[in-house]
């Protein structure tokens, strides 16, 4: 939280690099003293058991310095840098279909999600149901997308769907926030998963995709990597999507909770 609304002041008073500049010194300051660095450094160890641990420490430090840029440029993009910034022709495929998206907590998600529905798509998101104050401070930079928060939220966005015409619903795989749940083999790992994730496409006849929301080499542009899933093989495409995509963008997992079991460490 602190670390949250400090990044937002430090964007809402300086200029853009100043504030990336900033953001760096704060990221590596703050990921001394944060509980977060051992969920981020236990999850590395499940995915990179081979890697030595001065790696893992780097790859936890770039996550931090990544965090807060994406702070950094969610709130200081107006809908002409933000045009720029995105590269919406990568989302093409959802114009005009039922998909429902999943993902995991990767990358500077929020930049896209603040002004896509503006330029023709119809996204939703199921949204983790927070305490008010957190659920202002995200949605505020969220207006782009139509939210859903989990639990009865989820219920309202099944009935809502079923009457569009065309949707692209974002649901995130990697950890669970409310309602029923089962271990699953991954990793070698026992993890929980949601078991609503599973069954959504055939509640509300959208076609299965993976998402990842990434940077581009230069940390400057927001691209996108689409796979899509066959819906009679979902769970194990999605934990194979899962893992290509931390290994492939080890430093842009947000996920700060040790993922097997969605608790701090």
């Amino acid at each position: 939280m602190l670390v949250t609304l400090i990044g937002q002041l430090v964007a809402l008073f300086v200029p853009e690099r100043v504030a990336i500049f900033i953001a760096r010194v704060l990221a590596d300051a703050f990921r001394i003293f944060d509980w977060r660095t051992k969920a981020i450094l236990k999850n590395l160890e499940i995915f990179f058991p081979d890697r030595p641990l001065w790696l893992r420490k780097r790859i936890m430090r770039d996550t931090f310095r990544k965090m807060f840029i994406s702070y950094i440029r969610v709130m200081k993009c107006n809908k002409e840098k933000w045009r720029k910034m995105v590269c919406i022709e990568d989302l093409e495929v959802f114009k005009n279909t039922k998909s429902i998206i999943y993902s995991i907590h990767m990358g500077p998600w929020d930049i896209p999600s603040k002004y896509i529905n503006e330029f023709g798509f119809n996204f939703y998101a199921l949204m983790e149901n927070l305490s008010r104050f957190y659920l202002w401070m995200w949605l505020r930079f969220r207006r782009g997308i139509k939210v859903f928060l989990v639990g009865h939220g989820t219920i309202k966005a099944i009935q809502k769907l079923k009457r569009e015409n065309s949707y692209a619903l974002v649901v995130l795989v990697d950890r669970v926030t409310s309602g029923k749940y089962s271990k699953r083999r991954f990793l070698g790992q026992k993890v929980i998963f949601a078991d609503g994730l599973f069954k959504l496409p055939k509640l509300i006849d959208g076609k299965p995709f993976f998402l990842t929301c990434h940077w581009d080499e230069k940390v400057e542009k927001v691209r996108f990597d689409i796979f899509e899933m066959d819906p009679n093989n979902l769970e194990n495409e999605i934990l194979k999507h899962f893992e290509e995509s931390v290994r492939k963008y080890p430093d842009e997992w947000f996920n700060f909770y040790f993922f097997t079991t969605q608790t701090r460490i």
